[in-house]
């Protein structure tokens, strides 16, 4: 959904009549939509960049997309190594989309660090029947 731009962030929410706070929930600093959400927003781009940091590189802030393609065309990657970034991001994407709503519906705010280290032990249990899973984890020593 995240993809396709069909979660319902604030953006998505106003087109469809409903009424709702359009500062993004992590920074308080620009409006709410899935780009800005998921990669523009210094606090989601922080975690992103620490578990991938080859996502530097970017002079602007990439879209979903863009990273997909720079993963899937890099050649420094080997498509093990391609999948477990897409699983990365993936799941870097679950866990904000996870902290976005505990501070709109629960009034929760966890920090960077915590919901990095929810990403550190989600990813491993991912991976944990992957061929070549010890190689990845010792290339990817950030995770």
């Amino acid at each position: 959904m995240a993809i396709l731009g069909k979660l319902k962030t604030t953006d998505n929410l106003q087109s469809r009549g409903i009424a709702a706070p359009q500062a993004c929930s992590l920074c308080h600093g620009n409006p709410e939509n899935h780009s800005h959400l998921f990669f523009g927003c210094d606090f989601s781009f922080t975690i992103l960049t620490r578990l991938l940091p080859d996502l530097k590189c970017f002079l602007l802030r990439p879209t979903i997309a863009q990273i997909f393609d720079f993963f899937e065309q890099s050649m420094i990657y080997s498509r093990l190594e391609k999948n477990f970034c897409f699983l990365t991001v993936s799941c870097t994407i679950y866990h904000i989309w996870r902290e976005r709503n505990n501070r709109c519906f629960s009034n929760l705010n966890a920090n960077s660090v915590k919901i990095l280290c929810n990403i550190f032990a989600a990813i491993p249990l991912k991976v944990s029947k992957w061929q070549n899973k010890d190689t990845l984890m010792r290339r990817f020593t950030g995770i």
